[in-house]
């Protein structure tokens, strides 16, 4: 109860300046931002505002299918939280009709809009093959402790009860979670930390559901903002959100507004009112319907050889699995050394990691060290009472240690 009550403290304070909103992104983007200074984040922030200036980005290749790995992690509390195969595939249904313009709602698109609706051309498919290329469903279930969720990125984080991303440059991970009231959810910035990268969703809004969340667009809202799309009011009274053809609009809508929806307090208001029927807007699922050509030039952009999402592209995830072998162990391992704890300091790594057992010292103790994809890198032997090893020649990421004897692998964050 008393960590309950922690959480609450720490979270909904927070949630409290979003007023009735309903998307914890631009808090946790800007808390993010602020931790890590020296992340990326240029596309975010220095990506061309213009569609004219980004059109020549794709004109190579402009009908090309952007096919994105998804893999869903649900945490759950008992079985009340739990939720099916299908209903996970709705989703993923739900995604590929909003961002290709093919759900039967995008007829509801006023027609003074319609000439600016975007079709992405973009797939999400549920991962075939796992990091370490064994085959998967795509969805990862694990039973937590844990009440609520917050924006804190806990639900990520193994030593808490989370789930460990995927690797975030070849999957898209969304962790579902009975998050804390007011919240239902949140998105990373392209150029986030690995270990930080995805979506993050209330389980009871995803897919098919009920009441003003039914049809599923929390998660396409979140996924919107993963590909770099902000809200339309650029989270500031008639801010911007760096796309041309979304008209200016002062602050976010709810519910379900009749069009027109005229707005002349932003000084520059356009003629046909606000596009409260966007995805990056707060209405009800059954009014959002639509993503304009710049949003979609926005999102499509971070494919561009050299952006954030261009890995994605040679992900290994929607192909045949290549390894059948026993899989790394690394929550709630059996065997002896089940109550082992084994120590990584610093975590993330920069340069280099020390190892330490509770169980005694690792001196002599064989290793292998592993890549995401579970391929052998190195081998070797640890030596000292405090064991270094030297990743600064090692790309950021995540990797594994195995240890000879210990059937728990540690897993390390590379930044």
């Amino acid at each position: 109860m008393r960590t309950l009550l922690l959480l609450l403290c720490t979270v909904l304070p927070a949630l409290h300046a979003l007023a009735q909103k309903t998307c914890g992104t631009a808090q946790y983007q800007a808390q993010v931002r602020q931790q890590f200074p020296q992340s990326l984040y240029r596309n975010g922030i220095q990506l061309p505002a213009s569609i004219a200036e980004q059109a020549d980005l794709f004109s190579g290749s402009p009908g090309q299918t952007i096919v994105i790995p998804v893999v869903v992690h649900l945490l759950f509390n008992s079985s009340v939280n739990e939720i099916t195969d299908e209903k996970i595939q709705s989703q993923i249904s739900i995604l590929n009709r909003d961002f290709n313009l093919t759900d039967l709602s995008s007829l509801n698109i006023p027609a003074v809009f319609m000439q600016v609706a975007g079709r992405a051309n973009i797939r999400f498919e549920l991962a075939k093959v796992d990091p370490n290329g064994r085959a998967t469903t795509g969805i990862t279930r694990k039973k937590s402790s844990r009440l609520l969720w917050g924006n804190d990125d806990k639900i990520k984080d193994p030593s808490y009860g989370g789930v460990a991303p995927w690797d975030a440059g070849s999957y898209l991970n969304i962790w579902l979670g009975n998050l804390v009231p007011g919240l239902l959810g949140y998105a990373s910035a392209p150029g986030s930390p690995a270990n930080k990268d995805g979506v993050v969703i209330k389980t009871s809004v995803f897919g098919e559901a009920g009441g003003s969340y039914s049809k599923g667009r929390t998660t396409v809202h979140e996924i919107g903002h993963w590909l770099n799309l902000q809200h339309l009011w650029g989270d500031g009274t008639c801010g911007s959100d760096q796309v041309d053809d979304t008209p200016p609009q002062k602050t976010f809508n709810q519910g379900c507004p009749g069009f027109p929806k005229l707005n002349s307090s932003c000084g520059n208001g356009d003629a046909n009112g606000e596009m409260f029927m966007n995805f990056m807007d707060f209405t009800d699922d059954a009014c959002m319907v639509m993503f304009t050509k710049g949003q979609v030039l926005r999102m499509r952009s971070l494919f561009y050889p050299g952006e954030a999402r261009a890995s994605i592209l040679q992900s290994k995830g929607l192909g045949t699995p290549w390894n059948s072998g026993e899989p790394f162990i690394v929550d709630d391992p059996s065997g002896n050394d089940a109550k082992v704890n084994i120590k990584t300091n610093p975590q993330p790594v920069v340069s280099s990691v020390v190892l330490t057992a509770s169980n005694g010292s690792l001196h002599q103790v064989a290793y292998s060290l592993f890549s995401m994809e579970g391929r052998a890198l190195r081998n070797g032997i640890l030596t000292g009472e405090t064991p270094m090893l030297n990743f600064a020649d090692l790309k950021p990421g995540v990797y594994f240690i195995k240890l000879n004897g210990y059937r728990k692998a540690v897993r390390i964050v590379k930044l």
